[in-house]
């Protein structure tokens, strides 16, 4: 719809189309009759916004939003573009309905916040960070517990570039970078455990998941990340490690031809003692590398499903089992060995045995000799 206004004669309205006519309910007669003003029909709120914008000096084009009354008296939002003719004190307006476009931008821009606000509720830091040509991560949104994380307030990285880059621990850049260009190359999100700064030069474990939200007008990809706080879980897991190798360090140095297994693979090998391996007379790197930990390599074929039906029988409902087989040695010379074990239950669950290898070789023959005779 358009209408023409006189500047001069305080944005009274000279002339319109029917559309205008019809959406203000001003018959055209009476906008002839120079009965109309703009203001009359323009929200107060922007009526002087609008005058100052119309009669601004060397401006032949104008582009405004504002809100205009209807024939119903309702404010509908319009977007007004307006031409100042040469030479005169009018301006042509032509206005269009953008109200339902307007409405929607607004709960857009509702639903935005109130996402917002519930991502500020996450514990995880959540961001928006763009890969630059130079590989640079900068940041575009994060929530208050990102900000927290990288010891930064939202109004310093809004304010300046920021780049999240900086703040990811040196020897882990050179893996992010790559899991980065992997990405970007192939699509498949970013899960990965990263080291990141601290303030005050501390070191924090975070599990990154990132994957690419879209690409901007210059062909650079957006990420949204989120940074998972596992630094709890990580200084437990260095804890534990640290146990488990000083139980092997012990374990190792047990007297006996001592060793552990899956209640489910009695056979492989997970720890063996040093008085196993001077048993069988294999270095650990043969015996684990070479063999895969594997004690069927060195068993009689034939007593292999005889042993291992043994430990399931002698097992069945019992903390013990037991089993007697033959063994080869690095040197070729068979051993028979009586192989007992406890079965124990590990901190996942799942049952495990320990057990313990007794050269019988000289028993057995003694109690075949005596059979013989």
């Amino acid at each position: 719809m358009c209408c023409e206004v006189d500047k001069a004669d305080n944005m009274r309205v000279v002339s319109s189309d029917s559309h205008f006519s019809e959406f203000t309910g001003v018959h055209p007669s009476k906008i002839k009759q120079g009965k109309l003003y703009l203001n009359d029909v323009i929200n107060p709120r922007d009526r002087e916004d609008v005058r100052r914008a119309i009669c601004k000096k060397d401006s032949p084009y104008v582009y405004l939003d504002f809100y205009i009354k209807n024939k119903d008296g309702e404010d509908v939002f319009v977007h007004c573009t307006g031409n100042n003719i040469e030479g005169t004190k009018r301006c042509r307006l032509t206005l269009a309905d953008v109200s339902r476009s307007q409405k929607r931008s607004e709960e857009i821009k509702t639903r935005a916040d109130e996402m917002k606000e519930l991502i500020d509720l996450v514990n995880a830091g959540v961001c928006l960070f763009k890969v630059t040509s130079d590989m640079q991560f900068e940041a575009l949104y994060m929530n208050k517990a990102c900000c927290d994380m990288f010891g930064v307030s939202k109004s310093y990285y809004l304010k300046r570039t920021y780049h999240i880059g900086d703040f990811i621990y040196d020897d882990d850049k050179s893996a992010v970078f790559q899991a980065v260009g992997k990405t970007m190359a192939t699509k498949k999100p970013i899960d990965m455990e990263i080291r990141v700064k601290k303030r005050g030069n501390g070191i924090m474990w975070c599990k990154l998941g990132a994957s690419i939200h879209h690409y901007d007008d210059d062909g650079c990809p957006i990420f949204h990340g989120i940074f998972s706080d596992i630094n709890e879980i990580k200084m437990a897991e260095e804890d534990a490690d640290e146990e488990r190798e000083k139980m092997l360090k012990l374990f190792k140095n047990l007297p006996g031809p001592l060793f552990t297994a899956d209640f489910d693979a009695p056979f492989i090998l997970d720890i063996v003692s040093s008085d196993f391996m001077k048993l069988i007379g294999y270095t650990r790197k043969e015996f684990f590398e070479d063999l895969g930990g594997d004690l069927t390599k060195l068993m009689k074929e034939k007593e292999i499903p005889v042993a291992r039906h043994s430990f399931v029988v002698s097992s069945d409902g019992k903390t013990t089992a037991k089993a007697t087989y033959s063994l080869r040695t690095k040197s070729g010379k068979h051993l028979i060995v009586s192989d007992r074990r406890r079965i124990v239950e590990r901190d996942n669950g799942q049952k495990a045995t320990i057990g313990i290898l007794r050269d019988v070789t000289e028993k057995a023959k003694k109690k075949f000799e005596t059979l013989d005779i």
